[in-house]
């Protein structure tokens, strides 16, 4: 090989090293710095899963203090409860309960025996929750059942002392959906996204978030949270160290494993609070690390483009790698701008004003309270001028409220057209003037549809409370006033809040007392007025009879027409008719008409009178025995669809009546359009019999029915003179205390049998 040969091999040789050497040397530093890159992401990302767990660690801790030295205080105030009399000691822990939201506070004596406002005969010397107490700990029991509640409650108890001994143990029960949603944790912006428990050092799940992951994911409250599927999954070396982490002090830890092929991360820490206590979340690991995920795809792809053109992919490499990055901060601030500012208004957020409204509070020579408003009627709103104009209306309001707010007051829209403030005040009359201030300001901006708007206020007195408890009170008050004729103001009281337990009391028991015939036929007698009195017939109510006593209708009705369970009970009632009429028709007693009320709610199901004729064919009882009474406010909902359905009514050989004749504003507008068998004159014309004006109008009307060929009958006839005058006006019928109360249907047979001389 001659000289300038071998010359141009070496080159060759020396070019291709040095080639393999660029792209070896290459290849290393992409690799080295894509790892690099990689490992700062990573880093970042779990400083931030860090972050808000110790956050939320932090906030949990506190949760559980506070509700921990609230049963202290009480044990505290109750030491010397054996010197106390038991009322004063029942009147303590109601007033305890109410307060601060509990299913029920109770005092537990050595013996086990409970003392509590509500007379429980129960003895709790078996519970966990009482003998940890008694040896002078401070406990939070796993999920009870709570009978009285008919819910699941966890415990929070601790020992009475008097003189440095234990006397007995006070406990609180607390509804586990307080906690549920409180101690979930939310990543990347999103709510609720990751579960969260609270365990012992034994492994026991004391209390757990909402369930939002899947099943295969979620540990089993009756079993230890070591041995659950979730854990099992991660190995048992990794097991033994969570095992032997929840007993060190201060510990904390992560564990990642896969269940059904998906990547899932538990991180843990002790709870200041109480050692024996861990913190547990489970999230799913792509809801942390997706944007990582999808980084490092992209750049897997590149990276094996670069290994092909050395210069070219190099610089393609941090072209393509300064875009990534700057799209990940991008995504990074729309996130923020989603979590932050609402899509509607462009203002606050929920979770914004959250925030804001932690550190507004931090400055105690400021008073506040919360707001909470919003618009009546808006779906119709939306309805009738489209839900452009509607999310116009709520720019408008929130560009209204935000010019009448101070520096240091803030306000967010929490749901459609649902909006809460933070307003500092002097004292309820600045409150006021504040409040007309944004209704006046708000009725300016709009010309051809001024809205009606309803406010709840909530004085905030104690700044540890919850926002999400003062919304709530904030809003119990406010729909104390909605649907006003114009826009109104109320303020929460402890009243309004039982008045809605009682309500909620109501609404746990319906579907059962219906079940099991609480509720009773009453009947109240109908007679004519042409001469003596004579039956003609009756009117079907209903009473709840619970226990013994009577649950006045005044409680129940308006409820049940609110919630629409009267659709459940009107027929009910029809069907209770329907088998006395096939009753009486069995022992050879006359039959007799009986009108039974029906609610205007009815009117919203266009199968409402195929139903009501089911009924009567199942028994076996002719429609025309039956008179469907409708309240004349009916007409209020939609007078076309009354009028068909009325119509449909009379077709199938109902009778139809029209209640409270009177106390609306259509009534003479009604009868030309109904083909009604009986006007029910309203009581209200009666409270004063002397009165010529009032007693003209009732001859009027007693004359125009009969002139389209109706009867009339009148109510709430309590004394012999209001009897007579209507006698003396030509009204056919009459009902009332004067003639009859209402009575089980038992007791109106006798009054049949008596009318009609028949002997059994």
């Amino acid at each position: 090989m001659n000289k300038g040969l071998k010359k141009n091999v070496t080159k060759s040789v020396l070019l291709t090293v040095a080639i393999i050497a660029s792209i070896v040397a290459f290849a290393t530093i992409a690799t080295t710095f894509m790892l690099y890159v990689y490992g700062q992401l990573n880093s970042v990302t779990d400083e931030y899963v860090e972050e808000i767990t110790d956050r939320k660690t932090d906030y949990v801790n506190t949760l559980l203090e506070n509700d921990m030295k609230l049963v202290q205080n009480l044990s505290s105030s109750l030491s010397d409860y054996e010197n106390l009399d038991e009322k004063v000691i029942d009147s303590t822990l109601e007033r305890i309960t109410q307060i601060n939201g509990y299913l029920n506070f109770i005092l537990v004596k050595p013996d086990g025996e409970v003392i509590s406002y509500r007379n429980e005969d129960i003895n709790v010397a078996s519970r966990v929750y009482f003998k940890t107490a008694l040896q002078g700990k401070v406990y939070i029991s796993k999920p009870i059942f709570s009978n009285p509640d008919n819910s699941m409650a966890n415990v929070v108890s601790a020992p009475i002392y008097n003189d440095s001994k234990i006397v007995g143990v006070v406990a609180g029960l607390r509804s586990v959906n307080d906690y549920s949603n409180e101690i979930n944790l939310a990543v990347r912006g999103v709510e609720n996204n990751a579960n969260g428990y609270i365990v012992n050092t034994d492994g026991d799940i004391i209390i757990s978030g909402t369930k939002l992951l899947p099943d295969a994911v979620i540990p089993n409250e009756e079993e230890s949270f070591f041995d659950s599927a979730l854990i099992s999954a991660a190995g048992e070396n990794e097991r033994q160290r969570i095992v032997d982490d929840f007993t060190k002090k201060d510990s904390a830890g992560s564990v990642k494993m896969t269940v059904d092929g998906k990547q899932y991360i538990v991180y843990y820490t002790d709870l200041a609070t109480d050692p024996d206590l861990h913190y547990v979340v489970v999230f799913d690991e792509s809801t942390v690390f997706s944007d990582l995920f999808r980084y490092m795809e992209s750049n897997l792809i590149m990276y094996l483009v670069f290994l092909g053109v050395l210069i070219i992919m190099a610089l393609a490499y941090f072209i393509i790698m300064h875009t990534n990055l700057r799209s990940l901060r991008n995504a990074n601030e729309l996130m923020s701008k989603v979590a932050y500012e609402d899509s509607v208004t462009g203002f606050s957020t929920y979770n914004k004003f959250e925030e804001d409204i932690k550190e507004l509070l931090q400055h105690d020579y400021r008073r506040y309270c919360l707001v909470s408003f919003d618009i009546d009627k808006f779906k119709a709103i939306n309805d009738m001028f489209g839900h452009e104009e509607g999310n116009h209306m709520l720019r408008q309001v929130a560009e209204t409220v935000q010019r009448n707010l101070l520096d240091w007051e803030t306000f967010a829209r929490v749901n459609s057209d649902n909006f809460v403030i933070l307003l500092s005040y002097k004292d309820d009359a600045d409150i006021n003037d504040r409040i007309r201030k944004i209704i006046s300001a708000i009725s300016y901006e709009f010309s051809n549809y001024v809205p009606v708007l309803s406010f709840g206020v909530y004085r905030i007195v104690d700044k540890n409370v919850s926002l999400r408890r003062m919304t709530d009170c904030a809003d119990i008050a406010r729909r104390t006033v909605k649907y006003q004729e114009e826009s109104s103001v109320a303020y929460f009281t402890d009243a309004m809040l039982e008045s809605m337990r009682e309500e909620k009391a109501i609404e746990n028991e319906m579907q059962n007392a219906l079940d099991t015939h609480e509720f009773s036929l009453y009947l109240q007698p109908k007679f004519s007025l042409s001469g003596p009195p004579v039956l003609t017939g009756a009117e079907a109510l209903v009473r709840w009879i619970r226990k013994g006593s009577v649950v006045s209708p005044g409680k129940f009705i308006p409820l049940f027409e609110k919630n629409r369970f009267i659709i459940k009970l009107d027929y009910y009632i029809l069907d209770q008719v329907c088998r006395c009429l096939k009753k009486w028709e069995s022992e050879g007693i006359p039959s007799i008409l009986i009108s039974v009320n029906m609610s205007r709610v009815h009117l919203r199901d266009p199968g409402f009178v195929d139903k009501l004729e089911e009924i009567c064919k199942t028994h076996g009882v002719a429609p025309s025995m039956i008179e469907i009474e409708i309240t004349e406010s009916a007409a209020y909902d939609s007078m076309d669809v009354l009028i068909d359905v009325v119509h449909d009514l009379k077709n199938r050989g109902f009778h139809i009546s029209i209640d409270d004749f009177g106390s609306g504003y259509s009534s003479l507008n009604m009868l030309k359009d109904l083909p009604v068998d009986v006007l029910k004159i309203d009581r209200v014309f009666l409270t004063e019999t002397n009165n010529k004006r009032a007693n003209d109008i009732i001859g009027h009307v007693i004359k125009m029915a009969r002139t389209l060929g109706m009867e009339t009958i009148c109510e709430g006839i309590e004394t012999d003179e209001q009897a007579q005058l209507l006698r003396s006006l030509g009204c056919d019928m009459a009902q009332g205390f004067f003639f009859a109360k209402p009575m089980p249907y038992t007791d109106f047979e006798r009054i049949i049998e008596r009318s009609h001389n028949i002997n059994h």
